[in-house]
């Protein structure tokens, strides 16, 4: 069953019940918990449960294992041939990873922030208008999520963020939990490792106030160039 279809049913049946309520869904915790781990493993899957029948957009088989295998990862370096969508994958998974691990602080970075600024806004802009599921998951709210030229943040109603980091002294000793180095080898080599790098020295808040230094998005590094 799709997404959609769950937004669409009907009172149909013996109780009628529509909706989500607090019982509802502590009821179901222990099904989520194994749901949710499994995307985390095959994140395309979610993708064609959200986009719905109607939706124009599919997978081809080479950006399915790309996704997966940056998800699983957490440290990746791809080279490609312009064209072959891997800043609109990785910035695919820069989302998923936020909505799948709450309050996950990611960046992205390159030569310069307003390439930077630029390329996430026209990523996360496209990926919204192909698949709406993934942007309603983003705080659209006034004073929340914000683009410019030179800058750009999506909160995630969950807590998650994705900003721009540039890569330069002003970024010194800000902490996220991962990024993406979008064209590496743009970026300056020194600033990089001394400045950027040691900002994901910091794992991810759980809700219960812990930390759990295994999972794969902590010091989480993606990184592409042509």
């Amino acid at each position: 069953m799709a997404l959609k279809d769950l937004l669409e049913l009907s009172s149909q049946g013996s109780n009628g019940k529509q909706g989500l309520s607090e019982e509802r869904v502590f009821a179901q915790l222990d099904n989520l918990r194994h749901l949710i781990s499994f995307y985390r493993e095959y994140p395309d899957l979610l993708i064609d449960f959200m986009k719905g029948e109607d939706s124009t957009f599919n997978f081809y088989f080479y950006q399915r294992i790309f996704i997966r295998v940056v998800m699983r990862h957490r440290y990746v370096y791809a080279t490609f041939p312009r064209a072959y969508s891997k800043s609109f994958l990785s910035m695919m998974v820069l989302m998923l990873r936020c909505i799948l691990y709450p309050n996950s602080q990611l960046f992205v970075t390159t030569g310069g922030k307003e390439q930077a600024a630029s390329i996430t806004v026209a990523k996360i802009e496209e990926i919204c208008r192909l698949l709406p599921g993934l942007g309603n998951e983003i705080n659209w709210s006034r004073g929340a999520s914000k683009k410019s030229k030179n800058d750009a943040e999506y909160i995630f109603k969950n807590g998650s963020k994705i900003d721009i980091l540039a890569a330069k002294e002003s970024s010194r000793g800000q902490r996220r939990t991962g990024g993406l180095m979008e064209e590496c080898v743009l970026i300056d080599q020194t600033a990089l490792n001394e400045i950027i790098i040691p900002t994901t020295n910091v794992n991810r808040l759980l809700p219960d106030g812990t930390r759990n230094k295994d999972e794969v998005v902590n010091k989480s590094q993606i990184y592409i160039t042509t």
